[in-house]
């Protein structure tokens, strides 16, 4: 497991990258772009979760601050897409289990799994998100184009990141 001083650099560079892709790449309220959930389900089951919790609360609050959102908004729902990870991560490998200490990525979930385990989870995140930001359950139209827009694009987002930055560099 990586040091303590090693996970808090790649949180503020999550937080960096959110920040420039919120700040540069704004569509407006047509779909909303997030690449640090890939970062929170991603954690190895080997963290405690009271340490999830926290680093997933403070990810959250830095891109909440940096990207000019309602303040809590996305640390609500990235420590409620901290909480519920083992549980997705549970569905996603059923039987054969994943090593603890390892990272559930694309190499080790294979393409299948991990699709299925990257759009639950940004399902569950952008459902928190919407629901926050109408501060209702009824959804409106515009609501769910957005809800469906933002996952297809940021599963596109993740794919992309995760075989460029981690699967790419595996073999």
């Amino acid at each position: 497991m990586k040091s303590r001083s090693e996970i808090f650099l790649i949180i503020a560079v999550f937080i960096l990258l959110q920040a420039l892709l919120s700040n540069f790449i704004n569509f407006g309220p047509l779909f909303f772009i997030a690449l640090y959930p890939l970062l929170i389900l991603t954690f190895p089951a080997k963290i405690p979760l009271y340490e999830r919790l926290l680093m997933s609360f403070l990810l959250g609050i830095g891109v909440d601050l940096t990207g000019g959102f309602i303040l809590g908004l996305n640390a609500a729902a990235a420590t409620f897409l901290s909480f519920v990870q083992p549980l997705l991560l549970k569905m996603a490998v059923p039987h054969a289990g994943l090593d603890k200490s390892s990272r559930p990525g694309l190499s080790e979930l294979g393409l299948t799994r991990f699709l299925y385990f990257i759009i639950a989870g940004l399902m569950i995140h952008q459902a928190v998100v919407e629901i926050l930001e109408n501060f209702s359950m009824i959804f409106s139209f515009q609501s769910l184009l957005r809800y469906f827009l933002s996952i297809f694009v940021n599963t596109l987002i993740i794919l992309l990141s995760e075989y460029g930055i981690f699967y790419k560099n595996r073999g």
